[in-house]
């Protein structure tokens, strides 16, 4: 299991790929037990979320070796496990040092010399004097985004760095399927300790998978700030509406169950991959409604004008870091403002498709002002046609992610 959680961490790190991806991947090639599953999860999510503050602990005991990435990243697993999950020592260090070994014996031995003298030694103070490098180091979140919240939320950026990934789950419920009354008693007959909120979101403090509401796909896994989403734009039944963004098509599939299957839910999304997602679910749910098409949203010619659009941008993330912990070392200052180009485009060129008096939600899941509020104010200024009705932010919590929705309306005369 080491061996999986090394080359996990090679490819999340070293070659940026998205840690669900990967975790989900590895344990379904792998016959992990339920134990090792929930360890191997634990381990490679923490070593991410915690990477910078790992290596700066590690530091000054591999300053001036020409240490290879398999190597590092084992010492990492191992920094992680002592300080933050107290693992048993000789289980820890004794586990990675034969892992180590497949591969490299030599680099073996220099494993067991690191960690055992690691074991020992009391851990490196933070910096004092430089509060950018502190945060960064403390929260393990890269400097520009440090520079960025402490720009923008200079009060509350300590408060946004240490949300951690939530312990409830959020379903939204699918009320084409069960009533509220009809959820309640299989709920309370279960025992199951949960939260239902605006007739359609429902929290519970475990998982639901396996059971027969979900089986039934009475409940639907979807996070509570994209089922607000959802209720913002609120389409009425026998509409037509444009997700232009809409892979993997959670929102989507809540917008045509809140239209009860009626009119038109055009689902367009750039990668083939993700059309089929939408496909898959389509079929699942039994929507008939959804119309998913392959579109790239800053050119495609939708040929026809909408009565709703869902305009859920890409963003820089920054409201989910805490269950995506891969963004705080992936985003950068160049990659927000080639994201922010793509966001003018999008929402530049899908506007126009909106009927008149049609209604438009902007949404992200990021708290980066100038993506979000700021956007949208100059959008506004610089086509006066539309009016905002309303506008929700929300930073993130111990209670839901972070993001942003904006509603407006166009409102001239055509």
């Amino acid at each position: 299991m080491f061996l999986k959680i090394i080359e996990s961490l090679r490819q999340i790190l070293s070659e940026n790929a998205y840690i669900n991806i990967v975790v989900n991947n590895t344990i379904e090639k792998n016959a992990f037990s339920e134990y090792e599953k929930k360890l191997y999860t634990k381990i490679v999510y923490g070593v991410v979320e915690n990477k910078l503050s790992i290596d700066y602990q590690l530091q000054p005991f591999i300053k001036g070796k020409r240490v290879k990435p398999f190597v590092k990243n084992a010492l990492r697993v191992g920094s992680y496990g002592i300080d933050y999950l107290h693992l048993q020592d000789h289980y820890l260090v004794n586990s990675l040092v034969e892992t180590v070994k497949k591969k490299d014996y030599k680099a073996s031995t220099f494993v067991n010399a690191i960690l055992r003298t690691y074991q020992q030694t009391p851990r490196r103070a933070l910096p004092t004097t430089d509060k950018i490098k502190r945060l960064s180091i403390q929260y393990s979140i890269n400097e520009d985004l440090v520079k960025l919240l402490l720009k923008q939320y200079p009060i509350e950026v300590e408060q946004i760095l240490e949300v951690k990934k939530h312990e409830t789950n959020t379903y939204f419920i699918n009320t084409m399927k069960t009533s509220i009354e009809d959820l309640k008693k299989c709920l309370d007959k279960e025992k199951i300790v949960y939260k239902i909120t605006k007739e359609m979101i429902l929290e519970v403090n475990g998982s639901l998978i396996g059971t027969a509401l979900f089986k039934e796909k009475k409940v639907i896994p979807q996070d509570k700030s994209s089922i607000e989403v959802g209720l913002v734009l609120n389409p009425k039944e026998h509409a037509s509406v444009l997700d232009c963004c809409s892979a993997p098509g959670s929102k989507t599939m809540q917008l045509a169950i809140m239209m009860k299957n009626t009119g038109e839910i055009v689902a367009g999304d750039i990668y083939e991959h993700k059309i089929k997602l939408i496909e898959s679910s389509k079929k699942q749910l039994g929507l008939d409604n959804v119309k998913p098409i392959l579109a790239d949203a800053t050119t495609y010619d939708y040929q026809q004008k909408f009565d709703y659009i869902l305009i859920d941008a890409p963003c820089s993330g920054l409201g989910v870091i805490h269950h995506k912990p891969d963004l705080k070392y992936q985003m950068n200052e160049e990659k927000i403002a080639s994201i922010k180009e793509i966001q003018q485009k999008i929402v530049e060129h899908v506007t126009p498709f909106i009927k008149p008096k049609g209604i438009i939600v902007y949404s992200t899941c990021t708290i980066n002002q100038d993506e979000n509020e700021l956007f949208m104010r100059k959008f506004l200024k610089d086509h006066p046609q539309f009016l905002m009705l309303e506008e929700i932010k929300h930073l993130p919590s111990d209670e839901q992610d972070g993001f942003y929705i904006c509603k407006i309306q166009e409102n001239s005369n055509a």
